[in-house]
């Protein structure tokens, strides 16, 4: 079973989107203030140092995936694994969490945590149980109904926006707008690292691979700078960063001819998406890693099942509340999955080079 090149790209688009809504629109704009713009701009520049990386991975076998190549490292390499495996846990937990308290505290507010982790769980636990085909399938259809939703919202906002509200230009010093591109890169381009798990023979016409990787990542960009611009112009920096999920709040503004309303609603069922597609690759990959690993057969999709119930124990007791989620996303996240995203593939690479020389 085989993924297109496209395929592929769309699901790379989720794992930057997963933590975007929330927790990285809200670290970049505290630090960066009207320019996180600019902190964005940098970080996609700085970006293709962990895209180097990961693609020098992919292609190092194309019968590998990131798993298998640490398993020809030896015990080095099978503690590695499991030290990812415990942290893309972890990732997908944080994930989930933000889903989670996003519901909870604008449409289910009535509603227990566990309870609203519980349903999404399930539609997690069904996606995740089909195969990579099946997954990336699915991801091409929430891709394509997630940018409708996109732009409908987008030219519904753009009669609201006042630039004026991005004066003055480089108000904040350099050093705060690249711990904008810092806190961007660590919550949304190192958890690409993830998609390694797609060996590259596993992807059709992988000769288009570059291309269409791309056009969807220089797409999402675009996306991502666009709702800053937005989030800025129409609400102003201060209300902004006052607001967890400030993407939510100005779409309560859409108001088209008088007739179509309040309908954020509706909108924002692209971060359900996002996070949900986000998660079962998170699942998938510890899913493979565990298999690949210790020989362990996945019978009754047992693994699925302990993995979905260590995400929802996390989800449950990481943060006791919505301060230090923010804090601990702002100040402690990027550091740790440029640890495990960037640092630890980035020395199994030169390693993998070395041995490969070496014979």
């Amino acid at each position: 079973m085989k993924v297109t090149s496209s395929e592929y790209s769309y699901l790379t688009s989720f794992l930057i989107r997963s933590l975007f809504f929330g927790p990285a629109i809200y670290s970049i704009l505290h630090f960066a203030l009207q320019d996180g713009w600019i902190s964005l701009i940098i970080s996609f520049i700085l970006s293709f140092i962990p895209l180097i990386i990961y693609y020098k991975l992919l292609n190092h076998n194309p019968h590998d995936n990131i798993v298998s190549i640490n398993n020809k490292l030896g015990t080095l390499g099978k503690l590695i694994n499991m030290l990812l495996i415990l942290f893309i846990i972890f990732h997908a937990g944080l994930i989930l969490w933000n889903l989670t308290n996003f519901i909870y505290s604008q449409f289910l507010f009535q509603t227990p945590l566990l309870v609203i982790s519980i349903v999404l769980a399930i539609s997690i636990f069904y996606v995740s149980i089909q195969n990579i085909t099946t997954i990336a399938r699915t991801g091409t259809v929430f891709f394509i109904i997630s940018t409708i939703l996109f732009f409908v919202a987008a030219f519904s906002l753009a009669g609201e926006c006042d630039l004026n509200g991005l004066k003055p230009v480089l108000n904040s010093n350099f050093s705060s707008i690249l711990k904008g591109s810092f806190a961007s890169l660590g919550l949304n381009i190192f958890p690409i690292f993830i998609i390694l798990i797609i060996p590259k023979n596993a992807i059709k016409n992988s000769n288009k691979l570059l291309s269409s990787f791309f056009k969807v990542y220089i797409f999402r960009f675009i996306c991502m700078i666009s709702v800053l611009i937005i989030c800025i112009s129409i609400l102003g920096i201060e209300l902004t960063n006052l607001y967890q999920y400030p993407e939510y709040h100005i779409l309560k503004t859409i108001n088209i001819a008088n007739f179509f309303q309040r309908v954020e609603s509706i909108l924002s069922i692209q971060w359900i998406f996002e996070a949900v597609i986000a998660i079962a690759l998170c699942i998938y990959y510890i899913k493979e890693s565990i298999t690949k690993t210790f020989n362990f057969k996945n019978k009754f999709n047992l693994i699925n099942i302990i993995s979905l119930i260590s995400i929802l124990i996390i989800t449950k007791y990481i943060f006791p509340n919505n301060t230090i989620a923010e804090s601990f996303y702002k100040n402690i996240y990027p550091f740790l999955t440029l640890i495990f995203f960037l640092i630890i593939p980035f020395l199994v690479l030169i390693v993998t080079k070395f041995k490969k020389n070496k014979y």
